[in-house]
């Protein structure tokens, strides 16, 4: 079972195969607004804002509906 899918483009998909995905590598994030997206993406959230992304140092942009 595969906990996470990522789509990537052909640029993309090349990048993270030879550095895997780090949090300098992310500039922007986009929000769920609520309801069942909101459910689903709220556990990733906690991880990825809690855990994960303050070991980064550029500014990442949030974008939401």
């Amino acid at each position: 079972m595969q906990a996470l899918r990522l789509y990537a483009g052909p640029q993309a998909r090349r990048h993270l195969e030879r550095h895997g995905l780090q949090p300098a590598h992310v500039g922007a994030i986009p929000g769920a607004a609520g309801g069942p997206k909101g459910l689903v993406l709220g556990p990733l959230d906690r991880f990825i804002f809690g855990r994960w992304l303050p070991r980064s140092e550029q500014p990442v942009d949030l974008v939401g509906a």
